[in-house]
């Protein structure tokens, strides 16, 4: 009466076996669990970096999981210099990097750029990822090849008060002589340049000229970024300031955006009886311009 039901349980088990992936059956008969992809010299990618990236897309975790069971190291780079909890960050992908981390991967990895996972989770504003992170004791002034901590990327107000909370150093400056404020108003990220023109002892970068003689408001004006000029000028910033190559933000903006320009003129002036095409073609306000 027993052969039966075992032979019903084998076959049970035979369909299982068939309903799995085949990287299941590949890992079952010992394939290595760190294998690189067959793709160009340089450019290939670890079996973990693959499942992760497909993970994120179709939000499907068997293939992480069967690989992290199966001993994958997560600390694997591919050619490239990609590692997984980067990958996993990039795509914002909160469950997969904790998946990741409890696997052991390293919070403080770095790629080619000096790049780590909390950079990424910075650069996404993910404040739950990057609480994630903190957690699990990311560097919070670690560097990247130019010389920016993870503060130089956010651009909102929840990600910056909790790296100011976990005492992220806002005073550093790039390789090019750059604070956390030219960064955010060269990116036009009105949220965190209002959060951090708040902060105390932020004061002195609002006018800080860097490796060009750029301020935070040249930044913005030769982007277009009308909202943050506003808010900069509000705060004091002085529009007066010229770059090395002699031009104000006002000079700057004129190149970019004619309304930009033309709001600071009115901000400087306060005039707006003229369009600003009508003062492009007037001497005196041309020699005005020239002075702010």
């Amino acid at each position: 009466e027993g052969l039966p039901l075992r032979m019903e349980g084998d076959a049970r088990e035979d369909d299982d076996e068939k309903k799995k992936p085949s990287l299941a059956k590949l890992l079952k008969y010992g394939a290595d669990p760190n294998s690189l992809s067959f793709e160009e010299p340089g450019q290939r990618r670890t079996l973990l970096c693959l499942s992760v990236e497909e993970a994120a897309q179709i939000d499907d975790f068997t293939k992480v999981t069967l690989l992290l069971e199966a001993k994958a190291d997560p600390t694997r780079r591919c050619e490239n210099g990609a590692f997984p909890l980067l990958l996993a960050a990039n795509r914002k992908h909160v469950k997969l990097s904790r998946q990741l981390l409890q696997a052991k991967a390293d919070v403080n990895m770095q790629d080619a750029k000096l790049v780590t996972p909390l950079h990424a989770a910075v650069h996404q504003d993910d404040e739950r990822l990057v609480q994630l992170l903190l957690l699990h004791r990311a560097n919070i002034n670690m560097v990247d090849k130019v010389g920016q901590p993870p503060a130089f990327f956010s651009g909102s107000r929840g990600v910056i008060s909790a790296l100011l909370e976990a005492e992220a150093d806002l005073l550093h400056l790039n390789n090019k002589g750059q604070s956390v404020l030219h960064l955010a108003a060269h990116n036009g990220a009105y949220e965190a340049i209002a959060f951090l023109t708040e902060v105390d002892g932020l004061r002195h970068l609002i006018d800080l000229q860097d490796e060009r003689g750029r301020t935070p408001l040249h930044h913005a004006a030769a982007r277009g970024h009308q909202a943050v000029v506003s808010r900069l000028m509000d705060v004091g910033a002085d529009p007066s300031i010229k770059t090395k190559n002699g031009q104000t933000a006002m000079s700057l903006a004129d190149g970019k955006d004619v309304d930009v320009a033309y709001y600071i003129y009115t901000r400087v002036t306060g005039s707006n009886r003229a369009t600003w095409g009508e003062m492009a073609h007037n001497p005196i306000a041309l020699t005005l311009v020239a002075v702010i």
